[in-house]
């Protein structure tokens, strides 16, 4: 019986491979933008479905141009029409990791790692590559003192909190539950308790990661300290691949948060609400670590007082002059106390949470995010394998939304902070986006405690005052769309040389005016070469706004 079974599942993949190779021939024949890898598909469906073999489900784990999940596979969180890889392969195990990276190599494609699918440009899937899709390698594995966590490079970071959450300890991570770990530390990983506890490369203890020679290493401060000082804000899985991350943990303790919300007005009120946040959080008690929500018809603004009561942060907020602006229009004052760390982090975002207890437990899957978490795209089928979380005994949460994200990141520093007349004008542009843009200007206040020396690639930390996102939701339409992107680029004309370069490499931009490796990297750009060049000299990992291993044009080393 074994043997017949066997030979079924042998025949199954001939089949499969035929299959998939009849379609690449199609492909090739329909003439698609991805004209390289189809000389080489055939024989990259029939290397992973090897590299897949031993657990005989290569045909739901691979997924090419013809498989009618092909547009949802390959597609993140922002939807585009750009980007059309070769193959999307499913990696479930780290052990396939180095099988599928030779497939790549061998078949002369490049390979794009994928852990959360959130690359604001969608350089989660690239053009004539293979993408090993990492979210399902999700585990997380709490050490018996509870001050550790080794956690699978695809884990989203709600989950990742969830499943924590049985060990009554945390992780120092950002808010949005589907970003993926290794997403979040390679861009720095700012967080709603950075100002009293850092970002959250501060708390990676150790990266279990692969090189493209296919050497597993245990990247540390310690061993391999270059390429950990890399992995940590120096760009994403493009030195080499991160298997899995050795995260120091935090018990955050129970804390008082406020959400506030003017609306209805015709006058002046976001621009007024908008100075005294920008005068006033970055300034205050570093345990209160808040952001500002400026809408084209609305103002909202979101904080956490890390270990605070709610007394101490109902008396933070009579002192920070913003609940004596435009009174009148302001329509929602909520602070409450006792908050776990479950409800602080979805205080104000889910679903209008604005009173905490400390048990959240009723409301906190809604952070529980499967591998395969987004909204189908409409008109397509959608993929879905495994949808096993990091904590499987708790409820998934509900799809998270797709959309065609346009942004642009400023990050305003201690020596040059924005002027009156400049804020007034941006705000302005903000009221004048009608809804369906979706326009907002998600700002968060800094100003973090100094570190003394390079502890990681991530270059504005002391410097940086305040971040300065924007983003719209762009339209099918194409004339609506366009008016949107013009939008965009005249914000960027307009307030690039009113704020400088420094920009959050999270939130890349293709669009951007200045030099984007010092605009990302600052002055870190000529070291993360000299890395990128001694992991990677060929430039295998790669994406059109990462650290190459030679010299960029436009920065001297």
């Amino acid at each position: 019986m074994a043997s017949m079974y066997l030979k079924d599942r042998v025949g199954f993949s001939i089949l499969f491979c035929l299959a998939l190779t009849v379609c690449c021939l199609f492909e090739t024949v329909r003439g698609l933008p991805d004209s390289s890898p189809k000389r080489n598909c055939a024989d990259l469906v029939v290397c992973v479905t090897k590299a897949f073999q031993p657990l005989g489900d290569a045909s739901k784990r691979i997924v090419g141009p013809s498989n009618d999940t092909y547009t949802d596979a390959r597609t993140g969180e922002k939807i585009n029409f750009d980007e059309f890889p070769a193959l999307i392969a499913y990696a479930v195990s780290e052990t396939e990791i180095p099988l599928l990276i030779d497939c790549a190599q061998k078949n002369k494609v490049k390979a794009v790692v994928r852990g959360g699918g959130h690359h604001f440009e969608a350089y989660s899937a690239l053009n004539e590559t293979l993408v090993i899709d990492i979210a399902h390698i999700n585990h997380v594995n709490v050490s018996a003192d509870r001050r550790t966590a080794v956690v699978g490079a695809g884990t989203r970071l709600g989950s990742l909190y969830i499943a924590l959450d049985a060990y009554n300890t945390s992780f120092v991570g950002g808010i949005c539950p589907t970003v993926s770990i290794g997403g979040l530390i390679s861009a720095g990983g700012f967080n709603m308790n950075m100002r009293a506890l850092g970002l959250s490369v501060e708390h990676v203890q150790s990266i279990k990661a692969m090189t493209v020679s296919k050497e597993v290493i245990i990247a540390s401060e310690k061993s391999h300290s270059d390429l950990f000082w890399a992995l940590l804000g120096g760009g994403g899985g493009t030195y080499a691949v991160g298997l899995e991350y050795t995260l120091k943990l935090t018990s955050l303790p129970n804390s008082a948060m406020v959400y506030l919300n003017w609306a209805g007005y015709k006058d002046s009120t976001a621009f007024q609400v908008a100075r005294q946040f920008l005068r006033w959080a970055p300034l205050t008690d570093r345990s209160f670590t808040s952001q500002i929500n400026v809408y084209n018809n609305h103002v909202e603004i979101i904080g956490w007082h890390l270990g605070k009561t709610q007394t101490e942060l109902q008396n933070l907020m009579q002192a920070s002059g913003l609940l004596q602006i435009s009174p009148q229009h302001l329509l929602n004052v909520s602070i409450s106390g006792d908050c776990n760390t479950d409800a602080s982090r979805l205080f104000g975002f889910a679903g209008g949470l604005f009173t905490c207890t400390p048990d959240a437990s009723a409301i906190s899957f809604v952070m529980n995010s499967t591998p395969d978490p987004f909204t189908p795209i409409p008109g397509y089928k959608q993929y879905q394998y495994n949808e096993t979380t990091s904590a499987p005994s708790v409820l998934s949460a509900p799809a998270w939304p797709r959309l065609r994200r346009v942004a642009k990141s400023f990050i305003v520093q201690k020596d040059n902070l924005l002027q009156d007349a400049v804020l007034r004008e941006v705000v302005s542009r903000i009221e004048q986006l009608d809804n369906d843009s979706q326009i907002c200007g998600e700002w968060h206040a800094w100003n973090l405690p100094a570190v003394d020396g390079p502890g990681d690639a991530f270059a504005w930390r002391n410097q940086a005052y305040a971040h300065l996102e924007f983003r719209l939701s762009g339209s099918e339409n194409a004339a609506q769309n366009n008016v949107y992107l013009k939008w965009m680029a005249d914000l960027e004309s307009y307030l690039r040389p009113k704020v400088g370069p420094a920009s959050y490499a999270g939130y890349a931009d293709h669009g951007i005016s200045t030099n984007p490796y010092t605009s990302y990297f600052g002055s870190n750009v000529c070291r993360l070469v000299g890395i990128k060049k001694a992991y990677d000299p060929k430039n295998f990992l790669t994406n059109p706004l990462a650290i190459p291993p030679t010299v960029p044009q436009g920065v001297t080393c």
